[in-house]
Parts: C-alpha cells; sequence; structure tokens
C-alpha cells in the first residue's frame, strides 16, 4: 500500500519538469519540489516497509527480490538527488531547476519502471505478500 505514493510522485515530478518547460510557468517548478519532497518521503517508508518484508520475498524468489530491491533503492536515491537540486539553503524551489535535477528526477522515473516491473513480478507471479487459501 505504501508504494503507491512514491510512484505516483517519481511519475508527476518529471511531468512537472515537461510543463514548466513546455509553458514557462513556475508553478510547475515549485509543484515538483513539492511532490519531489513527498515521494522522497513515501519512497523511504515503502523501502523501510520492503527492508521488513525482503526475507519472505527472496525466500520465494531470492535473486529477483535483490533486483528489485536495488532498483528501487536506486531510484530512491536518484530522486533525492533531484528533490535536493531543486531548493535552495532555505529550502525554497529553484526556479527553474537545474538541468541535472531534472535529469535525476528523469532517471529515477526510469529505474522505477524497471523496479516495479520486478515489483509486481514478486507479487503477482511469485506470490509474495499473498496469502495462500487454506
Amino acid at each position: 500500500m505504501l508504494v503507491h505514493l512514491p510512484v505516483a510522485c517519481w511519475t508527476l515530478t518529471p511531468l512537472c519538469d515537461a510543463l514548466a518547460i513546455g509553458l514557462g510557468q513556475d508553478v510547475f517548478w515549485r509543484a515538483g519540489a513539492i511532490i519531489a519532497a513527498f515521494g522522497a518521503v513515501g519512497g523511504a517508508l515503502a523501502a523501510t516497509a520492503g527492508a521488513m518484508d525482503l526475507p519472505r520475498a527472496q525466500a520465494k524468489a531470492a535473486k529477483l527480490a535483490l533486483v528489485h530491491a536495488s532498483l528501487m533503492g536506486t531510484a530512491w536515491t536518484l530522486a533525492v538527488i533531484g528533490l535536493l537540486g531543486r531548493v535552495d539553503q532555505t529550502y525554497v524551489a529553484l526556479s527553474p531547476a537545474p538541468w541535472w535535477a531534472i535529469t535525476a528526477s528523469g532517471a529515477a522515473l526510469l529505474v522505477m519502471i524497471a523496479g516495479a516491473w520486478c515489483g509486481g513480478e514478486l507479487v503477482y507471479g511469485r506470490g509474495v505478500g499473498v496469502r495462500e487459501r487454506s
């Protein structure tokens, strides 16, 4: 249940960047910074829950569980890098965000897509976290 917030935020942040660049509206730079912050916090919460579930996931699909954890950890790191580039020392959103922050957020989205596929395979393909019928 916790994964939906970071997935949404890591998808919406690059969308805000595209809108800010395309429309030239500063509100999208600010929205992107706020969404990135929620994504970083939500990602940390989801990673904590995932770390607690990792032993059970490894019991059913050891390699896939580690690939998923590695990809999502990388996505979170890239998202945090993107967030850090979007705000100044007083946590005010920069307008425009620097190119490297935009790139980090875009890379976070791409890595997250691969990690989310692995997560879907863990749940729907391997039954991790799914109660067996008795």
